[in-house]
């Protein structure tokens, strides 16, 4: 049996199949990944892994009468497949197309929109007193991942919830001992026992053989005090919660037999699902660093990137590549909050490996730790994506800005992202960041300045972010840069007006004023804070007039400070900002995203001549 997947328009059709024909279907939606996946990128382990979850979790529930709500949602392309939607994955996270995480717009069956981990059990708890409230019928389902339950917001609503004996939800817990990268902490440690021994899933499988399903759910007594020998200290159990588990996430017949039996039950169930990630693609299968979590376009025989970088280098390997060669002068540590490979840091982590901690999911864990080892006279560097920095506003701006501590934050991502859309956009820490005491903000052009820039900020004495994009930049000798302190540069000195920017798009907008023979004067604000006000003070003093060009969200921007700058001095130079004004930018390549923004090159010409 094979079935066309363009032509499926909702998941009822699932129940009329038999175990084999399901079988067939998942091996089936799994080839159908790979192959698309393979051209246009995007989370490839992670939606291999849950292909018999999601059929068994649309199999046993009833989409959207009932609701299905994913963590993070990148591993929903089996979820969007099973909707309506395979026939759009020839655009998957291209610009108009299909998005690579749940979403409102595309279908009724994408309960709850999510880029970042953690929010799950929560907006599950929300969508149960919704229903009561509404008078609503319903199951509603979380699926969390077993790095992703761990984050502080999924704790408190595990803790709120398993006291919580008038709501009933079913948390599907799917634990394949990775997140990104593999699984750290005690918690994982805590999975790991709950796994069990060999001895307890051979009793386990005997059980469920012999038993039929009337005398099993009689005696599920005898079965947990069973269990309990083999296995001691379930924590769920402890908070209040059904535990039931685990089991073979991806054994088809198995899932949709044990859902079945939760959907029966009363109270709050916690179903413990073990899953391969990246099952049914062997590279997948046996990487263990997580370097088949998100892929960009590859060969699928060899498993190679299509797109190779020859004499660039990715930003966040090159910052990483940086803080290895400080650590050589400077007892540097780093906090990682796992990105170990996305930050390209693994090499740092073999060099040093005492030098480095992976702290999971836990962005605020990170940055108070962070602060408490600065406090101690550690150099610390804490890389976070931008998006995620987001997080641990909290902890940055009490326990870090405002004891004036020195963290260097490493803020990866920063500026538009591409493909990975609204939820993940670094368009909003320098806002976030600018309203912090104490912080110095920059943004380097090319990896000769983050080198000099770095080098100054661990002369200094307080935060310090250093901001860089997603994407490559050229490979550079850095063993000789010279120190650079708070500073701006003028690259370009023409009669007329000025244009400030920082980060590596400065070069490009050299390039474009000289190929338009524009009278443009580029100014490269590396320093974002604090200004440099004696280069400030010399161009407001020419009379001519100001474009300041951002790729960030417009509050809290460079444009402000400089207009704050302006207007206690006095001047009233004509000033123009453009960057990203209250826009939400959606996927697609970083050039879509600029023209979205109305930040691209057109938008620069057109901006300058205006001045």
């Amino acid at each position: 049996m094979k079935i066309d997947l363009t032509k499926i328009t909702d998941p009822s059709f699932l129940k009329q199949l038999s175990p084999k024909e399901l079988v067939e279907l998942a091996e089936q939606i799994r080839s159908f990944l790979i192959e698309k996946i393979s051209k246009t990128g995007g989370h490839l382990a992670s939606n291999l892994g849950v292909v018999e979850l999601t059929l068994g979790l649309h199999y046993v529930f009833d989409s959207p009468q009932d609701t299905i709500i994913f963590d993070v949602s990148h591993q929903v392309y089996t979820h969007k497949i099973l909707t309506g939607r395979a026939d759009q994955f020839n655009q998957l996270r291209q610009h108009g197309g299909l998005s690579g995480y749940a979403c409102y717009q595309e279908s009724i069956h994408d309960k709850w929109e999510s880029g970042h981990a953690g929010t799950s059990i929560s907006a599950m708890v929300g969508y149960l007193y919704a229903n009561e409230l509404k008078n609503k019928t319903g199951h509603v389902v979380g699926v969390v991942g077993d790095a992703s339950i761990i984050n502080g917001t999924n704790m408190e609503a595990l803790n709120f919830l398993g006291q919580d004996k008038s709501h009933r939800g079913i948390i599907v817990l799917n634990d394949n001992n990775m997140s990104i990268s593999k699984s750290v902490g005690a918690f994982s440690i805590f999975l790991s026992k709950l796994r069990g021994s060999r001895l307890n899933h051979r009793l386990r499988k005997i059980f469920d053989k012999i038993l039929p399903n009337i005398i099993w759910r009689m005696f599920r007594r005898i079965k947990r005090a069973l269990k309990a020998i083999f296995q001691t200290g379930n924590m769920f159990e402890d908070m209040g919660y059904i535990y039931i588990g685990p089991i073979d996430g991806n054994n088809i017949k198995k899932v949709i037999k044990t859902l079945e039996m939760a959907k029966r039950m009363r109270g709050n169930i916690l179903l413990h699902v073990i899953t391969q990630k990246g099952k049914g693609y062997e590279f997948a299968e046996q990487d263990d660093e997580g370097s088949y979590h998100g892929v960009p376009a590859f060969d699928k025989d060899s498993g190679l990137e299509l797109n190779e970088n020859g004499s660039k280098i990715t930003w966040s390997e090159g910052i990483a590549n940086i803080i290895e060669e400080l650590a050589e002068e400077k007892d540097l540590f780093v906090v990682m909050p796992a990105m170990l490979v996305g930050g390209g840091f693994l090499r740092f982590q073999e060099k040093y490996p005492k030098r480095i901690v992976d702290v999971g999911i836990a962005e605020e864990h990170a940055a108070v730790m962070s602060a408490a080892l600065a406090l101690n006279n550690v150099n610390v560097f804490l890389p976070l994506y931008s998006t995620f920095s987001q997080r641990a506003y909290d902890q940055i701006l009490n326990d870090i800005a405002r004891p004036n501590l020195k963290v260097i934050i490493g803020i990866d991502r920063a500026g538009f992202v591409g493909e990975d859309g609204s939820t993940h956009q670094g368009l909003y820490d320098i806002s976030m960041f600018l309203s912090m005491p104490n912080m110095t903000v920059t943004m380097p052009r090319n990896l000769l300045e983050a080198k000099g820039i770095l080098k100054y900020a661990y002369q200094q004495n307080g935060p310090f972010v250093i901001r860089y994009l997603r994407g490559v930049t050229t490979i550079e000798d850095t063993k000789d840069v010279e120190v650079i302190k708070p500073s701006w540069e003028q690259l370009t000195n023409k009669n007329g007006n000025y244009i400030i920017a920082y980060g590596p798009i400065v070069d490009q907008i050299v390039k474009l004023v000289e190929q338009e023979k524009m009278a443009v004067s580029v100014i490269n604000a590396r320093y974002i804070n604090p200004v440099d006000e004696d280069l400030l003070r010399t161009i407001l003093d020419s009379g001519k007039a100001l474009l300041v060009y951002e790729q960030t969200h417009a509050s809290g921007s460079l444009y402000q400070k400089i207009l704050d700058f302006m207007a206690q001095n006095n001047y009233t130079n004509k000033i123009r900002a453009l960057n990203v004004y209250n826009r939400v930018i959606k996927h697609g390549t970083i050039k879509d995203n600029m023209k979205d923004a109305q930040v691209a090159k057109a938008d620069i010409i057109k901006a300058l001549k205006e001045l």
